[in-house]
């Protein structure tokens, strides 16, 4: 009966033990590293942290991080794949380099802001930061809804879609 007992509750701790070998789940923003990971959307590797952002989606119902060197791509990847389920999105403060959900950030568009991929798109944790930077750039100042909307149409206007 003792012998069975200590079976019981050894298989019991196993359980429990293999249980958590999955590790946490994702939540936050990713650790990129420069130089190795690559921008799903283009393939190259992501070199430039102020530039680089990252979506938390859904893959078969499991948290997983997509990366990019670009917020242009970012955009043009959500547009670009509807099926996919996006939790959150990451973008790094251009002065700071912190991480910052996007939805909370000011964003500027400039031509003369040269990113990875050509987007002239950086983020901002505060306005005023960007509001300086757009001034700075001879560029403007997107809310992220504005700067989705804006990103359409300039897909539109260069490429027709």
């Amino acid at each position: 009966m003792r012998l069975r007992a200590i079976i019981v509750l050894g298989a019991a701790c196993c359980a429990l033990g293999l249980g958590g070998c999955g590790g946490e789940e994702l939540s936050g923003p990713p650790d990129i590293r420069l130089g190795r990971d690559e921008c799903v959307h283009c393939g190259m590797s992501i070199v430039e942290d102020r530039f680089s952002c990252a979506m938390l989606v859904l893959e078969q119902g499991r948290p997983e991080h997509a990366l990019f060197d670009d917020i242009g791509d970012m955009l043009d990847h959500e547009r670009a794949h509807p099926e996919l389920v996006v939790e959150k999105r990451f973008v790094h403060d251009f002065n700071t380099r912190a991480w910052h959900e996007a939805q909370g950030c000011t964003f500027t568009y400039a031509e003369s802001v040269h990113t990875p991929m050509g987007s002239g798109l950086a983020a901002f944790a505060d306005e005023a930061s960007a509001r300086a930077q757009a001034e700075k750039a001879g560029g403007r100042v997107l809310t992220y809804e504005q700067l989705v909307a804006f990103r359409i149409a300039w897909r539109i206007e260069r490429y027709g879609k």
